[in-house]
């Protein structure tokens, strides 16, 4: 079975056992294995698809519980590498009165980060059909250029690129670093999947229709747009909306139809 790979950060989310409070008044926190990548790995391997994630974490007991997690699920960890130059990545999140989120990372740098272009190997991608990242690891560090070397190898197998920028401002020196990055990587990609939330701040537009021809750049031929609950998808080919009923339904029906295929051919 041809299998989904994601590359990037996988981590401990704590949650908080209380909401309405920040993280300063919060009495207690749970341990949730997450990461974006891993969450789409999840996700996939649930709905009865195959995947792997790639990703680095520390030689510590939060490692191993990501790793049994991981295991769990069905995910294939092969590609999961460890290291003791740094500790697995932690993120405390907290919801306050307002309904924004509170977060505090443990990450300077995670063991995640230091992941090196020259670990991957070519045979992971051998019998891929997707690889899928987002811009959380796409910082001056390793990992960056393990993403370029993975984009590279999935490629020469024939697989297709998908990118979600999953912006998370607090982990970036700067708005204007973080926006550098996700430009420098969106044109890579076959499809791009992108909320509301952050339309404006990649193209100033604040509408989907407005920014769509700022989205299709380089090599991206599809467009999945997130608005909650609502999901439209946009071919470089009619730059028309396709209306889903919801994100799982939309990623069911592409990733495990013959007909992603014809995707490249637009």
């Amino acid at each position: 079975m041809e299998r989904l790979i994601a590359i990037g950060e996988a981590l401990i989310d704590f949650i908080p056992s209380e909401s309405g409070l920040g993280i300063e008044k919060v009495k207690s926190f749970e341990p949730k294995v997450g990461g974006a990548p891993a969450n789409v790995c999840a996700a996939f391997t649930k709905l009865g698809g195959s995947s792997a994630l790639i990703t680095q974490l520390g030689e510590d007991p939060f490692g191993d519980k990501i790793l049994h997690a991981l295991s769990s699920v069905g995910i294939d960890c092969a590609t999961v590498l460890r290291t003791k130059k740094a500790n697995t990545s932690l993120a405390f999140v907290a919801l306050k009165n307002d309904g924004n989120r509170e977060f505090a990372f443990y990450r300077n740098p995670g063991a995640d980060m230091l992941l090196e272009k020259d670990q991957l190997k070519d045979e992971w991608f051998s019998d891929s059909f997707a690889l899928h990242f987002c811009s959380v690891s796409l910082g001056d560090f390793p990992m960056k250029d393990a993403h370029k070397k993975a984009i590279e190898l999935a490629r020469k197998n024939g697989a297709i690129v998908s990118f979600d920028p999953n912006l998370r401002p607090n982990l970036w020196n700067s708005a204007d670093e973080m926006k550098n990055a996700v430009e420098e990587f969106l044109p890579l990609a076959d499809v791009l999947k992108i909320s509301d939330e952050e339309i404006e701040f990649l193209t100033g537009k604040t509408k989907i229709q407005d920014a769509i021809p700022q989205l299709f750049r380089g090599n991206v031929k599809l467009v999945v747009y997130t608005e909650g609950q609502k999901v439209q998808s946009f071919t470089r080919l009619t730059r028309r909306a396709r209306a889903t009923h919801s994100s799982v339904r939309f990623c069911t029906h592409f990733f495990r139809s013959e007909k992603r295929q014809k995707i490249w051919k637009i």
